[in-house]
């Protein structure tokens, strides 16, 4: 795909019903194949877009199935860039932290798949409220700059 063809951004805005995340899914997994990121990394993108908007669902939300998700998608020629908006209960970033991998039990993975899927994860706390969480994956392997 020629990513110029892409002029601008697609932004796709969904309500927080769980069952509208395969619009999300569909998006990023398409997207990632024509940007030729190998079917592992496209797997793993789709996986760590999905929980973040099941925790942006579960969280920000509390679960409420009539709120919406603005998720920007902006290809550009070495990088795909994912905005995940929400205008939900605030959290501090820096208290996420995901389970110990040692503790045997369902839930708290999705921080584990969101790292190490993507190559930057930031999040921020716009002025009006909610969360933005950026994720950015390169097209070419780049060292982790948290290791």
């Amino acid at each position: 795909m020629s990513l110029l063809q892409l002029s601008g951004p697609v932004i796709l805005d969904i309500p927080t019903d769980p069952a509208s995340l395969f619009l999300v899914r569909g998006v990023v997994e398409r997207l990632a194949q024509r940007m030729d990121y190998p079917p592992e990394d496209v797997n793993r993108m789709v996986l760590a877009v999905d929980e973040a908007c099941t925790n942006v669902i579960r969280h920000a939300y509390a679960n409420s199935p009539d709120k919406r998700i603005v998720i920007t998608f902006t290809a550009h020629e070495d990088r795909l860039e994912i905005g995940i908006r929400d205008f939900g209960i605030p959290a501090d970033p820096d208290g996420f932290a995901p389970r110990d991998l040692q503790e045997i039990k369902p839930g708290g993975l999705g921080l584990h798949f969101i790292r190490s899927a993507m190559d930057e994860v930031t999040y921020d706390i716009p002025a009006d409220g909610g969360m933005l969480l950026r994720l950015v994956k390169y097209r070419t392997h780049r060292e982790d700059p948290r290791k």
